[in-house]
């Protein structure tokens, strides 16, 4: 115990005698290896903000590319049709009407496309629900038996697969404040810029 002391004493007195000491041998490592762990923690922590930055920017642009491939005339006119389709028509009686039919084929392919979009994570549901949630679920209902008997007829589930499943998760995860019941105006009465 007497020599522990005596070399600690003995430390002690060139430590004082000398105190730069502490920035050599395993001090001066010491520091290297922090200064390396905080530049690499800096270093990942600007890579995950970038990250999510970009993510956004291209969320922000898939939206407006769907909101610009929505707003035609010919979204809007098939669009009208679609949902004035009485519930209850049947395969058959959608088969039969041309003009009803390729509106709902016109609306069938975009929300393919765009199920597809929300699937593949280029395009969050919530943007999807608040822009076409109400008529994907309008369209689904007024289209699925005519996606039913065609399945039957070619023996495949692939017919409009992403549509179903965008109306389905539109149902089961659609957070919108809006609603085929509560329009934008009321639901967002008190947003602000």
């Amino acid at each position: 115990m007497a020599r522990l002391r005596s070399a600690i004493a003995k430390q002690i007195s060139r430590l004082k005698e000398r105190p730069f000491l502490l920035l050599s041998g395993v001090y001066l490592s010491t520091i290297a290896n922090v200064a390396t762990a905080l530049t690499v923690l800096t270093g990942v922590a600007f890579g995950l903000i970038e990250m999510r930055r970009a993510r956004r920017d291209r969320e922000e642009r898939a939206a407006f590319a769907a909101v610009q491939a929505l707003m035609t005339p010919e979204w809007m006119s098939s669009s009208m049709i679609v949902a004035s389709i009485p519930d209850g028509t049947t395969a058959d009686d959608l088969a039969n009407d041309q003009r009803t039919l390729e509106a709902a084929l016109k609306i069938a392919t975009i929300m393919e496309g765009i199920g597809y979009s929300v699937f593949a994570r280029i395009v969050p549901l919530s943007v999807t629900d608040d822009l076409v949630g109400g008529m994907a679920r309008v369209a689904w209902r007024k289209f699925r038996p005519f996606v039913e008997e065609e399945r039957e007829r070619t023996g495949t589930q692939k017919s409009w697969e992403w549509f179903q499943w965008l109306a389905e998760q539109l149902d089961r995860h659609g957070r919108s404040k809006t609603s085929l019941k509560v329009g934008a105006p009321v639901a967002h009465r008190d947003w602000k810029p």
